[in-house]
């Protein structure tokens, strides 16, 4: 097992991983504020940014996961560096194009470096993403240490 595969949710979002209500003008636009915080981790190259939004417009808005929730994301050969995840809250919230799911408020990029290794991870959002009153609180969230203490809470026992 490689060492990023005992990666949890919590181990990846941290104070430098979270942008609290970025003001965006539309979905492209949200996509770059979230990637961006994924170039300036170190996570990604600054082409992978390009790469989710040109993955959102050939597959469509896909990338809304759950209602208010999008989740860009690239292929690991289109300038993954390791496994990140970032959380940008959007304040307006940003139509995506997804019926069911629209107005997003919450943009998870996210950035894996093969098929495999980010499988814990993703497991750990899914679980944080069934729990409204978590998902609420990330919403309303005005500090980084709320949205960090929902993650912590949401990953125990994982």
């Amino acid at each position: 097992m490689k060492a990023e595969q005992a990666l949890v949710l919590r181990d990846l979002i941290t104070r430098d991983t979270i942008k609290l209500e970025a003001q965006v003008s539309d979905w492209k636009e949200a996509i770059r504020e979230a990637g961006q915080l994924l170039v300036d981790t170190d996570a990604v190259e600054p082409r992978y940014i390009d790469a989710m939004i040109r993955t959102a417009e050939e597959l469509g808005p896909y990338i809304v996961i759950a209602p208010g929730v999008a989740l860009p994301h690239a292929r690991p050969e289109e300038g993954s560096k390791r496994i990140s995840m970032c959380f940008v809250t959007l304040k307006p919230a940003i139509e995506f194009g997804n019926e069911d799911h629209d107005p997003v408020r919450l943009v998870i990029a996210f950035s894996a470096v093969d098929k495999d290794s980010h499988i814990r991870a993703l497991a750990g959002l899914a679980r944080l993403l069934q729990q409204e009153e978590k998902v609420r609180a990330i919403f309303q969230a005005r500090r980084k240490n709320e949205i960090l203490g929902v993650v912590r809470l949401a990953s125990e026992g994982c």
